[in-house]
C-alpha cells in the first residue's frame, strides 16, 4: 500500500469519525403551546443556540451522546439526553411550569458539567434565586443549607469565618474546606470569605475532594461561580435596607460588546452596617461599623467555534471597625451578649484581588482548559487590637499580612458526545510569597504582672512556597447502568519560613533572635474510587472512598515548634439520589464514615507556649438528607438535615488543672452539631392576568442546630436551639420587593468559644428592592 492510499484511508476514517449531523428541535410547554426564545446549550461543549419565537431550533453535532440544557423564563430547566447517529432527527422537548416541576441542576463538581442527580457525590447546589430566597449574603449564612455544613462566625468581621463540614475544621493557616472562586483557589482562610454579589451559583461538596481539588480539600470544597457573560443584554439594581444601619447596594450588567463575539458581565456592591455592640469603657474608641465595597468583571471572547477566552477579575475592600468583640469567659459573653470592653477600636482592613484568564478548547476528541490566575491579598490592623477584653490596659497587638499567589492549571478532558469513557487529566502549579509582622504590646496596667512593663514584643517573617500536582480521573460505563470511577492525585509542596523577633522598650529595639529559616517539603497521594448504578432513569445509588490532605506548615514566631505535619482524612460514603413524581420530588440520602488523622490543633505542651501541633485522631459518622418537593402547585418545600456522631481516638492536650499533658480520648469534635436541619416552605400566589407576571409570595424557614462543643476538652457547650427566618413580598418581570427577618425570636447562641467567646447576631430585619431589565 503506497503512501497516497494510506493518507486517503486515514482521511476517510477521520472524516467518518467526525461526521456531523444537523438535529432540529421543538420546545413545547406541557400544555402543548410552543415555548419561544428558550436557551439551549450542550454540556461540556461550546455549542449552543436559541429557539425562535415558535420554539424551533437546530444544532450541528457529530455522532455521539449529548446532554442539552434547556431553560426558559417561567419554566423548570430541563436536561435532555440526545444521541446523534448517521441520520437526521428531530427532538421534541417538553418544559413544565416552574410551579409544577423542579429545575434540573447542572454542577461542575467533577470539573465537567453534569446533571446534579447523575453526579455520584454528596454535593449541594444553590443558584442565584435560592441565594436570594435564603438571603445568603456571606459565607456565614450557609449553615445548614447543605447537610453537615456549619459556619463558625468568630470575629464580627467580613473575613473571619471558619467552614466546618462533617466535623472537620482548622485553626491553622489552612482550612479544612478548599474554597474556589471561578476556578481560582483561595490560599488563606481569611481571604476565602467575601460578600456575595453577582453570583450564578454556589456548590458545596461534602467529603474529601483531594483528587481533583488538591491541597486542603480535606473535608470538602466550596465552589463559588459568578455570573457568566452571555449574548443577551440584561441588568439589575438592588437596594437592601435594615436595622443596625444596614445599607447594601448592588448593581449588575450583562451585554454583548461585539455581537456573537465578545461579552461582558460586571457587578458591583457597597455594603455597610452600623453598631451592634456597645462599649462602656471610658474614653474608648471602639465602635463596630462595617464598610465594604466589591466588584467583579468577566469578559468572554469567542475566538472561534472551538476556542473561548475568559478573563475574570474580582476585587474586595473591607473595613471592619470593632472586629473580634470577644469576652474572656463563656459566662461573661452570655450575661452581656452585645457589650464589649476594650481600649482600642479593633479595626481590621482587608483587600483581595483575584484575576484569571481561562483558555478553553472544545474539540471532537478532547477538551482542553488552561487557567492562569494571580491573587493579591492583604490583611492588617491599622491601629491596635485589644486582647485582654477588659477596661484595663493590659495586652494589645497589631499585625499585618501581605501575600501573592500565581497558579497555573492545565486540564484535558473527554468531549461532549464521548462514549463509555469519561476522563479528566491535568496538572496544577503554584508559587506564593507571604510577608507578615506582628507587635504585642504589654501595656501600662501589665506592670502589676510584670514590673518591666510597658514593653513590646515584635515578630517579623516571610514565607515562600511552591508546588506541583498531577491528577487524573476516569469513569467507565461497564453497562449502560453501571459506572466505575477511579482517580488519583500526587501533590508535592516546598515551604520555607524565615522569621526573627525583637523587644522594644522605651523606643529602644533589642534583637532577641536573628533571622532563622525553616524548610520543609510536603507530599501526598489522594485517591478516589466510586461505584455507581442507575436503578432507573431517575434513581441512582453509589458508594465511594476518597482521601483528603491538609498541608503542613510553620508556627510563626515559635522557634521551639516551628513545623507541624500534614493532616490526612479518609471518607467512606454510600448514597442514593432520586427524582420522583414527574420531577416534583427530589430525595437524596447519604451515609458517611469520616476519619481524621494527625489533626492540626492550636494547643500547648506547657500551658504557656501555644502552637499548631498534630495531636488528634477523630472518627465521625452520620446521615444526610436533602428533599425538595412541590406537593401542590405554587407550594415548594425544601429540607436538609444531618446527624453526626464524632469521637476522638486520640487527643493529646495540656491539662491546666493537673499541669500535665493528657489524652482526651472519647471527646466530641468542636463546633460539630449532633443534629442540624433547615426547613423552608414558600407559597406563591400568581396574578394570572398580569402581563408582568406579578406574583406574591410568603416564606418561612426553621433552622435547628443541635448541641455542639465550644472547645476540644468539651468543658463548654452551646445547647441546641431553633431559629426562625421569614420573607414575604411581590415579584414581577422587572421589579421585586421583599420584607425579611432573620432570627425572628432574637435567639441567643454562642457563635464562637475557643479561649474567647462571642455571641451570634441578634434579630436582623429589612427590605430588599430589586429592579431588573
Amino acid at each position: 500500500m503506497n503512501l497516497k492510499n494510506t493518507l486517503s484511508i486515514l482521511l476517510c476514517l477521520l472524516t467518518s469519525s467526525s461526521f456531523a449531523q444537523i438535529i432540529t428541535g421543538k420546545i413545547n410547554a406541557s400544555s402543548g403551546q410552543a415555548v419561544g426564545f428558550a436557551n439551549i446549550s450542550v454540556l461540556n461543549g461550546a455549542d449552543g443556540t436559541k429557539a425562535d419565537k415558535a420554539g424551533n431550533f437546530s444544532l450541528e453535532l457529530s455522532n455521539g451522546k449529548y446532554q442539552l440544557q434547556v431553560s426558559a423564563i417561567g419554566y423548570a430547566t430541563k436536561i435532555q439526553p440526545v444521541t446523534v447517529a448517521n441520520q437526521p432527527q428531530t427532538v421534541v422537548i417538553t418544559l413544565f411550569d416552574n410551579t409544577n416541576a423542579l429545575s434540573e441542576v447542572v454542577v461542575t463538581a467533577d470539573k465537567t458539567e453534569e446533571r446534579l442527580q447523575n453526579t455520584p457525590l454528596a454535593v449541594t447546589s444553590l443558584n442565584a434565586r435560592q441565594l436570594e430566597e435564603y438571603r445568603v449574603w456571606t459565607i456565614s449564612d450557609l449553615t445548614a443549607l447543605a447537610p453537615s455544613t456549619f459556619i463558625v462566625e468568630h470575629g464580627n468581621s467580613t473575613g473571619s469565618n471558619f467552614l466546618n463540614i462533617r466535623g472537620a475544621m482548622g485553626f491553622s493557616n489552612d482550612q479544612s474546606v478548599a474554597t474556589y472562586v471561578d476556578g481560582v483557589y483561595q490560599f488563606d482562610y481569611f481571604s476565602a470569605p467575601f460578600n456575595f454579589s453577582n453570583i450564578e451559583r454556589i456548590e458545596i461538596l461534602r467529603g474529601p475532594q483531594g483528587t481533583l481539588y488538591g491541597r486542603n480539600a480535606y473535608s470538602g470544597v466550596l465552589n463559588v461561580i459568578t455570573k457568566r457573560p452571555t449574548n443577551q443584554p440584561s441588568a439589575f439594581a438592588e437596594m437592601d435596607l435594615g436595622n443596625y444601619g444596614q445599607q447594601r447596594y448592588s448593581v449588575g450588567l450583562n451585554a454583548p460588546l461585539i455581537k456573537d463575539k465578545l461579552f461582558v458581565n460586571a457587578g458591583f456592591q457597597s455594603n455597610n452596617r452600623g453598631a451592634i455592640y456597645s462599649n462602656p469603657t471610658p474614653q474608648t474608641r471602639y465602635l463596630d461599623r462595617h464598610h465594604a465595597f466589591s466588584g467583579n468583571v468577566n469578559l468572554k471572547y469567542l475566538a472561534s467555534a472551538k476556542w473561548t477566552i475568559d478573563w475574570n477579575t474580582r476585587y474586595e475592600n473591607n473595613t471592619d471597625k470593632g472586629a473580634y468583640p470577644w469576652a474572656a469567659t463563656d459566662s461573661a459573653a452570655r450575661a452581656t451578649p452585645y457589650t464589649v470592653y476594650g481600649n482600642w477600636d479593633n479595626t481590621e482592613r482587608r483587600t483581595n484581588l483575584n484575576t484569571a484568564v481561562a483558555v478553553k478548547y472544545f474539540g471532537r476528541h478532547v477538551n482542553f482548559t488552561a487557567i492562569t490566575a494571580f491573587v493579591d491579598y492583604h490583611i492588617w490592623l491599622p491601629g491596635r487590637f485589644d486582647f485582654d477584653f477588659s477596661p484595663a490596659q493590659l495586652i494589645s497587638f497589631t499585625t499585618w499580612t501581605k501575600q501573592n499567589e500565581l497558579t497555573q492549571e492545565l486540564r484535558f478532558s473527554s468531549p461532549a458526545g464521548a462514549g463509555k469513557w469519561k476522563w479528566t487529566v491535568g496538572s496544577y502549579l503554584f508559587g506564593e510569597k507571604i510577608k507578615n509582622g506582628s507587635t504585642t504590646y504589654y501595656d501600662t496596667d501589665y506592670a502589676t504582672l510584670d514590673p518591666n512593663a510597658p514593653y513590646a514584643s515584635i515578630g517579623t517573617g516571610s514565607r515562600k512556597g511552591y508546588g506541583i500536582a498531577f491528577f487524573g480521573q476516569a469513569a467507565y460505563s461497564i453497562t449502560p447502568a453501571f459506572d466505575v470511577t477511579v482517580g488519583a492525585r500526587y501533590d508535592v509542596e516546598r515551604r520555607e519560613l524565615t522569621q526573627s523577633s525583637s523587644l522594644e522598650k522605651e523606643k529602644v529595639v533589642t534583637l532577641l533572635s536573628p533571622d532563622s529559616t525553616s524548610k520543609k517539603t510536603f507530599s501526598a497521594v489522594t485517591p478516589k474510587v466510586i461505584l455507581s448504578y442507575k436503578l432507573t432513569g431517575n434513581s441512582m445509588v453509589y458508594g465511594s472512598y476518597a482521601k483528603g490532605f491538609r498541608v503542613g506548615g510553620f508556627n510563626f514566631g515559635n522557634p521551639t515548634s516551628p513545623i507541624y505535619n500534614p493532616e490526612k482524612s479518609d471518607n467512606y460514603e454510600v448514597g442514593i439520589k432520586n427524582t420522583l413524581l414527574n420531577n416534583r420530588l427530589k430525595l437524596n440520602l447519604t451515609a458517611f464514615y469520616f476519619q481524621q488523622k494527625d489533626q492540626q490543633v492550636s494547643t500547648s505542651r506547657d500551658g504557656i507556649n501555644y502552637a499548631t501541633l498534630n495531636v488528634g485522631d477523630m472518627n465521625n459518622y452520620g446521615l444526610e438528607v436533602e428533599v425538595s418537593a412541590l406537593p401542590v402547585k405554587n407550594l415548594q418545600i425544601d429540607w436538609t438535615a444531618s446527624t453526626s456522631h464524632s469521637a476522638y481516638k486520640k487527643l493529646v492536650l495540656f491539662d491546666a488543672a493537673t499541669n500535665v499533658v493528657r489524652d482526651y480520648k472519647g471527646n466530641k469534635a468542636i463546633n460539630n452539631p449532633a443534629l442540624q436541619s433547615m426547613l423552608a416552605i414558600q407559597y406563591g400566589v400568581p396574578f394570572s392576568h398580569s402581563a408582568q407576571h406579578v406574583r406574591a409570595f410568603v416564606r418561612g424557614e426553621f433552622r435547628y442546630i443541635g448541641e455542639y462543643q465550644l472547645d476540644f476538652v468539651n468543658a463548654y457547650q452551646q445547647p441546641a436551639y431553633g431559629m426562625v427566618n421569614a420573607r414575604a413580598g411581590v415579584t414581577s418581570n422587572h421589579l421585586d420587593v421583599a420584607l425579611w427577618v432573620r432570627n425572628l425570636g432574637d435567639v441567643r447562641y454562642m457563635a464562637f468559644g475557643y479561649g474567647s467567646y462571642m455571641m451570634g447576631l441578634p434579630r436582623m430585619l429589612g427590605v430588599t428592592v430589586t429592579g431588573k431589565y
